[in-house]
């Protein structure tokens, strides 16, 4: 069965998110207590070409971005995961994993259909 994602001419890129429930402590009004990931996708080979995300973190944001652009979704978000890993202490280190891993689940979804 061919992808559906693959199939679609008129669409040259897609946009996966992913979602993460804050630490009860982080919780502001304006987000709801969730992060956020997005990660915008070529449609012919699944490359990532941007990122953005809710948290906070300037330098955060800057490990993200350096492990995601310009790498396959698959391998791009093993990067970020890594990075997050050995590079981010902050209480949302948890969550920003399990953003990640949302999102991941998200393409996978996509692949799915």
């Amino acid at each position: 069965m061919p992808n559906k994602l693959r199939d679609n001419s008129r669409a040259e890129t897609i946009v996966i998110c992913g979602t993460a429930r804050l630490p009860k402590k982080m919780t502001r009004e304006e987000n709801l207590g969730r992060l956020w990931v997005e990660l915008e996708l070529t449609t012919d080979d699944f490359k990532i070409i941007d990122f953005s995300c809710t948290m906070e973190s300037h330098l955060g944001k800057k490990i993200l971005r350096s492990a995601f652009l310009g790498h396959e979704i698959e391998e791009g978000i093993e990067n970020a995961i890594n990075e997050v890993e050995k590079r981010f202490f902050s209480v949302i280190k948890r969550a920003t994993i399990a953003a990640l891993e949302d999102a991941r689940m998200s393409y996978r979804r996509t692949q799915k259909e």
